[in-house]
């Protein structure tokens, strides 16, 4: 199993903080970077993804798991390729999640913390199964 860093709490990866001063800028470099070489495509079926035709267009975001959750996403990558079966991105179970999700009646107004949330999404997707 693969070691994920974590990150520290209170940590900031991408965004700096409203309240924090703007740092200085950094000097150019005095040559432009080399590009990285374009990937191959590989014959190897495991690298074959399931990719749906159809899907609306995506866009990319930071979304921080647990270690637990990101354990689970690869277990669940693996069993779809066990017994001959065809690789899936973790991307492509976290929409299917999301897309059963969309078509419950899931109700978060009101919430007091955030533990809340599981026993909301749990009514409505019971409810959808009704």
């Amino acid at each position: 199993m693969t070691k994920r860093v974590p990150v520290p709490e209170g940590k900031t990866l991408f965004y700096r903080k409203a309240d924090a001063p703007a740092s200085r800028p950094t000097p150019a470099p005095a040559a432009a970077p080399t590009p990285a070489p374009a990937p191959t495509q590989s014959d190897d079926a495991e690298d074959e993804l399931l990719e749906e035709p159809g899907r609306g267009q995506t866009r990319q975001t930071a979304i921080f798991l647990e270690e637990r959750h990101l354990d689970w996403l690869d277990d669940k990558c693996r069993e779809a390729r066990r017994n001959g079966g065809r690789a899936v991105r973790k991307a492509a179970i976290i929409r299917a999640l999301l897309d059963v999700a969309l078509g419950s009646p899931i109700d978060l107004t009101s919430l007091r913390r955030e533990d809340d949330i599981i026993v909301r999404v749990r009514r409505g997707l019971a409810a959808t199964r009704e």
